[in-house]
């Protein structure tokens, strides 16, 4: 068997160029909440539609005041344009018409001025010019199309739709929208040792938390998750799980591949007819993660074999799956990074990338004080994954390193 040996970053370059965005799917704004648009959708209007009041108070010819001093202005009073009511008489000079915030400007108004720099008597309006101070057209008015101008692109290509973004389309004359479904990610444990979360587990027996560990993630990425139980060691069983999972838009297994007598995912798969694109990534954890592509229902199938050590399959899933989901989205896939400051000592490995569990608070990472890739409590607590270069040393307290952060740090 070829096995091609990566660092991450190839590695990522080699699942990235052999996934493509889901094809899209027309939904209506109150069904695609959370999904990601495929296009650029375009305002249909003006967005105000026309000029309106940013404050309470009395629409007026710019003019009338600019040829005053700092003297009264006194305006007769020509009607009201209310919010959902505008005025529809046009303003002559030395006029003024009352108006609400929201409020349509009446025809030949350009500004307003507030109704605490105006006093009324009857039918008259003074204006006290000094306090209105600089004033100028467009005073307390917010121009037709200065929020998004009719055909303007509202949102790139790509874009979360969460509340904000569903209120500017709905907002703009949209009724539906383009969007990538999510993926179906399928999540198959392996192993004669493996035993349902649930269930107490014997001597040599282990509970599958993985499968609810990647399942989450999966689920963080906007998949749909399947769940595929658990494969014995036992090749038709496993071929028959492996056979529905390649049903899905991207499987994932864990477990079942080094080189022992019963790792038996590799053969397995490469048996269905998979390409192996790699089979090793110079990285801690997750040295033996693999990636193929397998003949599946509806052409070939994303296939990641990640190692069953916990720390292995949840770094690897990080680095190589979590970007694979998210460009099935169409969605960018980068996480943040940052310059952080140790505060304790990093382990680094001579030979490979470390990947150190830690927890980012501010700008200072304190790495988990247990990084054993088959250590549960190496993967709980922590916001962060450490990049850290081949070496001999460890990163000694007060280094700068580069974290990968995988979630906001602590404030």
């Amino acid at each position: 068997m070829h096995e091609p040996e990566l660092d991450i970053d190839a590695a990522q370059r080699e699942v990235l160029a052999r996934i493509e965005p889901l094809p899209a799917v027309r939904l209506p704004l109150t069904a695609a909440y959370g999904r990601v648009l495929a296009d650029a959708p375009h305002a249909r209007w003006d967005l105000p539609g026309a000029a309106v009041a940013t404050m309470d108070g009395w629409a007026v010819r710019s003019a009338d005041l600019l040829r005053a001093d700092a003297g009264p202005v006194r305006l007769r009073i020509a009607g009201e344009s209310a919010a959902g009511h505008p005025s529809r008489a046009t303003l002559q000079a030395g006029e003024a018409a009352r108006i609400s915030t929201g409020a349509v400007i009446p025809p030949g108004a350009d500004a307003v001025v507030a109704q605490e720099d105006c006093t009324r008597n009857d039918q008259e309006l003074v204006v006290d010019r000094g306090r209105v101070g600089r004033f100028a057209a467009g005073h307390f008015v917010r121009a037709a199309g200065s929020d998004v101008a009719a055909g303007a692109a509202l949102l790139p290509a790509g874009a979360v739709l969460g509340a904000g973004e569903l209120a500017l389309l709905a907002g703009c004359g949209l009724l539906e929208v383009a969007v990538h479904r999510p993926p179906r990610v399928a999540i198959l444990g392996t192993g004669d040792e493996l035993v349902p979360p649930g269930t107490t587990p014997a001597p040599g027996q282990v509970v599958n938390s993985n499968a609810l560990m990647l399942a989450l993630q999966a689920r963080a990425a906007g998949a749909e998750v399947i769940d595929l139980g658990i494969a014995r060691d036992d090749v038709d069983g496993l071929r028959a799980a492996l056979r529905r999972g390649l049903a899905a838009d991207l499987l994932v297994t864990c477990g079942g591949i080094s080189v022992g007598d019963h790792d038996l995912v590799l053969p397995t798969l490469l048996g269905l007819g998979g390409e192996l694109v790699f089979r090793r990534v110079r990285l801690r954890p997750g040295r033996p993660t693999s990636f193929l592509r397998v003949p599946g229902a509806d052409g070939p199938c994303p296939v990641f074999a990640l190692p069953g050590n916990p720390a292995s399959a949840h770094v690897a899933f990080e680095l190589f799956v979590r970007p694979a989901l998210l460009r099935l989205q169409g969605r960018d896939w980068q996480r943040a990074r940052r310059s952080v400051t140790l505060t304790a000592p990093a382990p680094r490995d001579a030979r490979r990338a470390h990947l150190v569990r830690a927890r980012v608070v501010g700008d200072l990472a304190t790495p988990l004080p247990d990084q054993t890739s088959g250590a549960l409590r190496s993967i709980a607590g922590h916001n962060a994954l450490l990049e850290l270069a081949p070496g001999t040393c460890p990163m000694e307290p007060g280094a700068s390193v580069k974290a990968i952060l995988l979630g906001e740090p602590c404030p």
